[in-house]
């Protein structure tokens, strides 16, 4: 047994033997009912009977009250309840419809009669409002908010967003996943480290941790967002606990029957659609429940299918003028550019014609050094110069403009199938035990028309993606009420979620059947040597049209990540012992979750051609498109196909005391354990990079195999044998000498204490009394804990299929007909073809796979992310269903993950080599190869060295300088002032090494206000308010950091809104006395609405030119503009599109990142109207039909999202391009019973 391996088991030891003494106690699954008993004197009353009866299963609990007149009853299943009080000398009392609510202490205070032959009786009594026992901070959504208010997308979670601290993140300037209604950022925290959870059991997606299992919004009893400092046996995420609790059946048959429709004639047209876009929508679906055998069992299940056809309006895309396309640039600002390479005059003179036709216009001879303004003068540059390639994939899939003279829009059609089933099996076997069984099940097909998953997709129509998912639960529970004070809850859910294809290319076929005029062995290839061309290897139902990106511009071809087809299955359980001992509710249990999940990745196999502007042989025009026809990409990555299979667990044990030191005062601690252990793959497909040292796993690291590269030694497999540790020193392997599987050690020190005060004044006299409202009608809730993050899968799959595994190559400076020769004539090894499973101990090449990218890395010792949370918090109930919230919310987020690159280019090197005659070096050329040879570096003149054991050199040199890349570990043997140890072919060995890093932080600070009035003489009310900063360095794991310093990247986090309010209510309105058909007409109205009022989000403001000289690019670059003039806001309905000046910025010099802010205040704010109107027709007693109108962005108010923050992007920086929804209107009906 490892030492590791006896710290965990003798930490879960201790903390199991903690945990059999008791601990605290509120199910956050169920409801809690407690309450004291007085006589009219205020004393307590002692050992009186209580009663609570479920009012829609029979379900009969028991207790007295103690010594204080305190009694309480725990993990009630959330519904209404009837509650009786029995005791000598006293009047019966009785209490009808007390809500018991998902996750909340009802507290009921009753002042006992002395007996006079009478009983006293309440009925509609609601739970009171405000909070005296708990210091979380949440709202319960009932089945009026659920199933009322107007929902766009059917989707219960848009719901969350109407309590405070919680805002969408759709609009927000971050990745994947972030603009699903359910995803949110809670106080500060990170939109992924949420926990979603359906019954109490596991509903999120292990991929990037969304809500997934969704049932709708008929099948919802209640739902409950812990937004802030939730108990200890809740945790596994930082940010908020959502927990849906679904309906049940009771003794009464009841159900519905329903549809949803929304056609294009309902709608509006959006500000940037070329004209209204289609759109179909039809949900229907219906419920029923009722009993099984009365008192004991009961069903509950629905079905829902959902068919949409809608129109999805593109950017506003800049495509090439109709000169352009002829290559007639004379429009615009004469050619900048250098022609540096004598390769690329090479390429362009064997071009049939072209060396003739520029003659012809009169231009200087094609050769390295001349400028592109004299080769083409005026600009012209004739069709013989293009490459073939550019021009015939332009001439298919790049349309003519068709807004104005250089934009295009369009308005594709998508398509959504769904099918949902839901089933619930209730049971009491007893009237102390309660077992259910729920199922739930969804089939979706999404047919989108831009498969723009990661920004790595087209902005052209044409490149659409498939995906086919199946969302599955199960979930058994089962209550046992052991003794009048102590209750057993236990959970067993399995979660299964698959996707059998993600955005799968609707446009297959082999790479080269992309070009239709070209031949096929030009297309994306040299006839002469097919392995300069792309080599997916996989066969054509997943290779196709490359990725093209022109900044600023069009980009066509398939989504570079590729088909990711998943399967992910979580097996969760929970089990917990709740305890009254006195004045203590005890609490105390574990919470295992054990996650598998396999997928198959074909990450970028197709090739992503990047054109960005400023590489070594850039033409120097204001858009990208004459790079474009010449075939001059200033990037070109390729990825390969693999598999993971991922195993993690998670471990959760708490204890936890609600301890009443007095009736008004209660103190909360407890203590929390976890342990997330790392994701790792079964099949040991993974791999990370430790400097220095060489792999035992694969002990050859060449083989003679490789035809190209025979000069790099023996092919000797022997485990001493002089190919030892050749290439690549520092990459690793799980089994490697302090390489465990998951790349990271376990960490074993996530205590989560939670500590928390709830006081509520009991004056009842003086202006102290009429502040609080008197005893029982005010709060003030205090409270703090720390809460630790799980890692969503998505990281580990920035992992896979890479060396020796697969290929992640990045090559800057390329041609695009052949992206394995460089500008400069090097050639890079193409290691693509097919899968790539080598067997431990084989012989790989890996000389092939140079230069070496790697996505993705753990630090060997990587402590868990986590969050500080605190809050102090004000309550005043104003009625017996209005409560007032006031408080102050605070988070701080530590050690959260960001991208780091390891092996960023040297930028002093690079701009060292400027000053030696002959020798070119600027953005992209991190990974090129230079040799500076004897006597070269002027008197006086150092160049400073990224590597060897010489840190630099003064001019003159005496003997030549090899520089194979210009980062730290390019070449990790490499001494450049000998060359031994130097790739002969100069082909670098790393490129990028980026790591999942915990260099991170975050700060939150709000003011938040609430008023809540709960329904009541047929009105409901709900109004929010948060004023709120939040900053942090980076706000999710895909966020780049500056290389250099991470601090350097802080700034307002991109999901920061500064002011959001929220109002949301349903009203019924009052019913006229008239009968006959006018009371049909007259009555059973009501509205309902959502208005939302938020500050934009903040404008992510970067550049993709590479002026830092790093050579940094993973999900995003580092580099940042400077920032000469204070920012600027523009309407952008007078100002061209642009929402802000972008002469604010200009580019940073080489060298440097600018000093523009990574993120500035603020993009477009949010003026949101939603409503509804409701018409009730009553049928029989018990059976209603109910038509509404619902209206979305009533006033159809143009909402524009984020402007294009990259300066790289020529005229579309400070551009909006796209707004949300216009006006949409949704018709249903409804047959309740």
């Amino acid at each position: 047994m490892s030492r590791m391996t006896r710290r965990a088991s003798r930490l879960i030891a201790c903390l199991i033997f903690l945990l059999l003494f008791p601990a605290v106690g509120l199910g956050q699954n169920t409801a809690e009912l407690q309450g004291r008993l007085v006589d009219p004197t205020g004393r307590p009353v002692i050992s009186a009977f209580i009663i609570v009866t479920s009012q829609d299963t029979a379900l009969i609990r028991a207790a007295t009250s103690d010594d204080s007149g305190e009694f309480k009853f725990s993990s009630l299943p959330v519904g209404s309840y009837s509650l009786q009080v029995k005791a000598d000398g006293y009047v019966d009392f009785r209490a009808h419809d007390v809500r018991a609510n998902i996750g909340k202490v009802v507290r009921l205070d009753i002042s006992l009669a002395v007996n006079d032959s009478h009983t006293a009786s309440l009925r509609g009594m609601g739970a009171p409002m405000i909070e005296t026992s708990n210091t979380q901070l949440g709202v319960v959504m009932d089945d009026i908010s659920v199933t009322e208010l107007p929902l766009k997308s059917r989707d219960t979670f848009e719901l969350l967003q109407l309590q405070s601290g919680v805002q969408s993140t759709l609009g927000a300037d971050l990745f994947f996943g972030s603009d699903q209604p359910g995803v949110v950022s809670v106080n500060g925290g990170r939109a992924r480290s949420n926990n979603y959870n359906v019954n109490g059991g596991h509903s999120g997606d292990q991929f990037v941790n969304a809500p997934s299992i969704q049932p709708s919004p008929d099948t919802i009893a209640e739902f409950r967002v812990i937004s802030h400092n939730y108990d200890a046996d809740l945790g596994r995420n930082s940010g908020s606990v959502l927990n849906v609790i679904t309906k049940s059946g009771s003794n009464a048959f009841h159900g519905s029957a329903y549809e949803y429709f929304r056609n294009t004639a309902l709608n509006a047209r959006g500000y940037f659609d070329p004209e209204k876009p289609d759109f179909k929508q039809n949900e229907f679906g219906g419920t029923l429940g009722g009993p099984v055998r009365r008192d004991k069992t009961f069903f509950f299940s629905s079905y829902e299918g959902r068919r949409v056809r809608n129109g999805v309006t593109s950017d506003s895309v800049t495509v090439p003028t109709m000169q352009e396309r002829s290559g007639n640039f004379s429009a615009g600002q004469p050619f900048t550019g250098v022609l540096q390479d004598a390769t690329v005059a090479t390429e362009l003179n064997t071009r049939p014609g072209c060396a003739s036709a520029v003659n012809a216009l009169g231009g200087a001879p094609v050769a390295a050094g001349t400028p592109y303004s004299g080769m083409f003068p005026g600009n012209i540059i004739p069709p013989e110069c293009f490459a073939r390639t550019a021009a015939d994939l332009m001439t298919e899939f790049v349309p003519f403009p068709d807004v104005g003279t250089q934009t295009y829009r369009a308005v594709p059609n998508a398509k959504v199938r769904q099918d949902q089933i839901t089933a619930r099996l209730d049971h009491n076997p007893t009237s102390q035990q309660q077992l259910t069984f729920y199922y739930y099940g969804t089939d979706v097909f999404d047919g989108e028309p831009f498969a723009r998953f990661q920004a790595v997709g087209a902005n052209l129509p044409g490149f659409g993606g498939r995906t086919r998912e199946r969302f599955q639960q199960l979930n058994l529970s089962h209550n046992w009420m052991i003794s009048a004070k102590t209750i057993n809850e236990s959970r067993f859910v399995y979660y299964r979620g698959g996707q059998g294809q993600f955005l799968s290319p609707m446009r297959t076929g082999l790479v080269q059947n992309s070009c239709s005029t070209v031949p096929l062995d030009q297309c994306f290839s040299d006839s002469t040597n097919p392995l300069l061309g792309i080599t997916p290897g996989y066969g054509p139902k997943y290779e196709g049209v490359p990725f093209i990106s022109l900044a600023g511009g069009f980009s066509v071809g398939n989504n570079a990540n590729g088909n990711f087809a998943q399967t992910g299955n979580v097996y969760h359980g929970f089990d917990s012992v709740s305890k009254i001992v006195g004045s203590h509710s005890l609490k105390f249990g574990a919470d295992l979750r054990n996650q598998r999940f396999h997928q198959t990745y074909f990450f970028n196999i197709n090739g992503n051609f990047q054109f960005s502007g400023g590489g070594s042989n850039d033409v120097g025009f204001a858009d990208l498109v004459p790079n474009y026809l010449l075939g001059l990409p200033d990037t070109y990555s390729q990825g390969a196909a693999n598999s993971v299979d991922a195993r993690a667990t998670q471990f959760g044990f708490f204890a936890q005391d609600a301890w009443k030191l007095k009736p008004n005062l209660t103190l909360y601690y407890g203590l929390r354990w976890e342990l997330n252990t790392p994701q790792a793959d079964a099949g040991k497909r993974i791999q990370a990079f430790r400097p220095g040292q060489a792999t035992d796993i694969y002990r050859c690291e060449l083989s003679s195999s490789n035809p190209l590269l025979t000069t790099f030694g023996s092919s000797d497999c022997s485990p001493n044998g002089p190919a030892r540790s050749v290439f690549p020193l520092g990459l690793v392997l799980p089994g490697d000498p302090g390489v465990p599987k998951g790349l990271t050690n376990y960490y074993l020190r996530s205590f989560a204490p939670r500590l928390g005060l709830a006081w509520s004044p009991n004056w009842s006299k003086g202006w102290l009394a009429k502040l609080s409202g008197g005893p029982g009608r005010s709060s003030v809730r205090m409270g703090w804990g720390i809460f630790y993050d799980s890692n969503e899968e998505l990281m580990l799959a920035s992992f896979a299929a890479q060396p020796p595994f697969g290929g992640s190559t990045f090559i800057s400076n390329v041609f695009l007909n052949t992206p394995f020769l460089a500008q400069n004539g090097t050639v890079t090894p193409n290691p693509f073809n097919g899968f790539a499973n080598p067997a431990p101990g084989s012989a790989v090449d890996f000389a092939l796979f140079r230069p070496i990218l790697l996505f993705g890395d753990f630090p060997q010792t990587l402590r868990s992310q986590y969050a500080d949370q605190y809050h102090l918090t004000i309550q005043r109930e104003l009625s017996q269903d209005m409560l007032l919230q006031l408080g102050y919310v605070g988070s701080q987020g530590h050690r959260l993950l960001a991208s780091l690159d390891q092996n960023y280019g040297n930028a002093q090197t690079c701009l060292d080599l400027n000053q030696i005659s002959g020798i070119s070096c600027g953005p992209f050329g991190e990974d090129v190869a230079y040799t500076i040879p004897a006597g070269a570096i002027p008197a006086g003149v150092t160049i400073h060295l990224p590597y060897g054991s010489v840190p630099s050199v003064t001019g003159p040199n005496p003997n030549p300088i090899t520089l194979v890349g210009l980062r730290k570990y390019s070449s990790p043997l490499c001494q450049p002032t000998t060359g031994q140890g130097c790739p002969p072919d100069g082909v670098p060995v790393f490129s990028s090494l980026f790591a999942m890093a915990p260099v991170a932080n975050s700060s939150y600070n709000s003011f938040q206000a609430q008023l809540n009035k709960r329904f009541s003489h047929g009105l409901q009310l709900l109004a929010s308010y948060t004023w709120s900063k939040s900053i942090d360095d980076a706000s999710s794991f895909e966020n780049s950091v500056n290389p250099t310093d991470p601090n350097k990247s802080r700034s307002l986090s991109l999901a920061d809104a500064r002011h959001r309010f929220v109002l949301s209510g349903y009203w019924r309105l009052p019913d006229w006395k008239v009968s006959n058909w006018s009371g049909h007409v007259v009555n059973g109205w009501a509205v309902s609405g959502i208005a939302t009022l938020q500050s934009g989000f903040p404008i992510r403001i970067t550049s993709s030119s590479d002026r830092e000289l790093m050579g940094s690019f993973d999900f995003e670059a580092p580099g940042e503009p400077n920032q000469v003039a204070p920012f600027r806001r523009l309407d952008p309905r007078r100002s061209g599109g642009y929402y802000f000046d972008p002469a604010s910025f200009t580019d940073a010099p080489l060298g440097q990142i600018g000093n523009a802010p990574r993120a500035v205040c603020c993009g477009p704010g949010i003026a949101n109207f939603d409503a509804a109107i409701h018409k009730t027709i009553p049928v029989k007693e018990s059976t209603s039909l109910e038509f509404r109108t619902e209206v979305f962005n009533v006033f159809n108010h143009t909402q524009f999202f984020g402007p294009n923050g990259n300066i790289a992007e020529g005229t579309t920086f400070g551009q909006v391009q796209r707004a949300r929804s216009p006006r949409l209107i949704q018709l249903a009906l409804r047959l309740t019973f």
